[in-house]
Formats: structure tokens, C-alpha cells, sequence
């Protein structure tokens, strides 16, 4: 029983790497690599991204809301971005902020949130990156 639990953890975070891999191969991610490093997304950017990230993280962002559903849905969009191995100051800049303040605040309300729903492990696959 407990090799069944390691090996979904496993096939889980296989998916979640896989949805990453794929979402390098959108018009959004290309913006992120040209703009999140200097200013942050307009509206318009952030629609396609939040519409980019809904379309490929369908295995991550089901996952989260089902394993703790009291995450808001910029908490999910802030999880994804963070799966993909951006720094805090592109994330800030993609959700249209520019404080790393505000991206530390944002991970230690999801991390206490995901504790509350027993989700320790999902939050360390999903803010411990590796491709």
C-alpha cells in the first residue's frame, strides 16, 4: 500500500513536470521570457496567461482544488507559475504586481492553507522545482 502512494506521488509529479514542458511551447511563456523580467503584464497579457494556464495545467490545477479547496483561484495561477521554476519577482510581475513582498506573503498564505487541508506533500511538489 504505501509503494502504491509513492508511485502516485511520482506519476503525479511526471504529470505536473509534463504540463510544464508543454506550457514552454506557448505564446504566454514566450511573453513571461520577453517582459516578466522587466515590468509586469498588461490585462490583456494576463487574460491569454490565466486562459494559457487554465488550458495546459488541467492535471495541476484540478489536483489543487480538490486537495484544498480554499485556495482562491489567483492562489492556483500563483501555484502554476511557481511550478514552472519562475522567480518571485516574474510572478509578481506576471499577476500584474511588483512586490516580492507581496509573492512571500502570497506562498506563506498557501502554505498555511494547504497545512489546514493536509496537503503538505502537494505543496512541496509544487514549490520544489525540478525539470
Amino acid at each position: 500500500m504505501k509503494t502504491d502512494i509513492v508511485d502516485l506521488n511520482e506519476l503525479t509529479n511526471d504529470v505536473f513536470r509534463l504540463e510544464c514542458k508543454l506550457f514552454t511551447k506557448m505564446d504566454s511563456y514566450r511573453l513571461i521570457e520577453q517582459k516578466c523580467h522587466k515590468k509586469c503584464l498588461n490585462p490583456n497579457e494576463r487574460q491569454l496567461l490565466n486562459t494559457d494556464i487554465h488550458y495546459v495545467f488541467t492535471w495541476l490545477i484540478k489536483t489543487i482544488k480538490q486537495a484544498c479547496r480554499n485556495l482562491t483561484e489567483e492562489d492556483v495561477i500563483f501555484c502554476c507559475l511557481s511550478k514552472l521554476g519562475l522567480t518571485s519577482p516574474a510572478i509578481c510581475h506576471c499577476m500584474g504586481s511588483i512586490s516580492k513582498q507581496t509573492a512571500n506573503q502570497r506562498k506563506y498564505r498557501i502554505r498555511k492553507k494547504m497545512k489546514e487541508a493536509e496537503c503538505d506533500s502537494l505543496f512541496e511538489m509544487i514549490f520544489t522545482f525540478n525539470k
